[in-house]
């Protein structure tokens, strides 16, 4: 199943759900974005990629960017506008792939934000170099360009493939993992509790098995300065300049 069928047709209904608290988690980013002096500059315009249901497009608009949010899923589009709507802030939000340069390409931002191992979801690691090399060229000198994602250069095995992701009184996640040498069958496993019955639905998709190695070695050879590289929410940033 390609990632987009995915999502619309499994994760998507439970995304949001699975992220938790999205209030602590935005406050949470915004403070990281105010730590790291990530603030408008010049341009003031900037592009979250994958923006889902705007946990990190929402700080950055309050902090007075001029906010494109993309994204492809239905569902977190449909929640990503309800955020911007109940806080009267002024966003673009375009219903896409983030590989379709002609959706941005007249933007010139001064931040390029990808977030929430979205780069993964990529087709292949050619995809992932020439999106990263067309995110380079759109930004202006001087521009930022924030990565975060998961390392999967630990390949994990028998239990260790199973990832309890989260768990209520009425629904139970968890994420199995198989490896290869480029890709990873990642598998959600939902038991949702509906009339007082369980019932289990499945659906399962391909990542790509980036690396932070791999990344930094791509970003350097753009051209991007890397400033940062640290783990924040329990994902791999990457804080790097044009």
């Amino acid at each position: 199943m390609t990632v987009k069928k995915h999502y619309e047709s499994h994760l998507g209904n439970f995304y949001s759900w699975m992220l938790g608290d999205w209030e602590k988690k935005s406050e949470e980013f915004k403070s990281f974005l105010k730590q790291k002096n990530l603030t408008p500059k010049f341009s003031k315009k900037a592009i979250d990629m994958g923006a889902g249901n705007g946990m990190q497009a929402i700080p950055l608009a309050e902090l007075g960017f001029d906010v494109t949010a993309i994204d492809f899923n239905p569902q977190l589009l449909s929640e990503l506008n309800q955020n911007v709507k109940v806080r009267s802030l002024p966003m673009q939000v375009i219903d896409g792939e983030i590989t379709n340069f002609e959706l941005w390409k007249e933007i010139n931002p001064e931040l390029i934000l990808c977030c929430g191992d979205t780069i993964a979801h990529l087709e292949s690691f050619e995809e992932i170099k020439e999106w990263m090399k067309q995110c380079y060229s759109s930004l202006l000198p001087g521009g930022k360009f924030i990565l975060s994602f998961r390392d999967y250069s630990k390949t994990l095995q028998d239990k260790e493939r199973f990832i309890p992701v989260k768990s209520d009184e009425n629904r139970i996640h968890t994420c199995v993992l198989d490896y290869s040498d480029k890709n990873i069958l990642v598998t959600d496993l939902l038991y949702e509790k509906i009339n007082g019955e369980w019932q289990m639905s499945v659906s399962s998709f391909r990542k790509v098995r980036i690396t932070s190695t791999i990344i930094q070695n791509y970003l350097k050879e753009l051209g991007f300065h890397i400033e940062v590289s640290e783990d924040f929410q329990r994902m791999n940033f990457m804080i790097a300049t044009k």
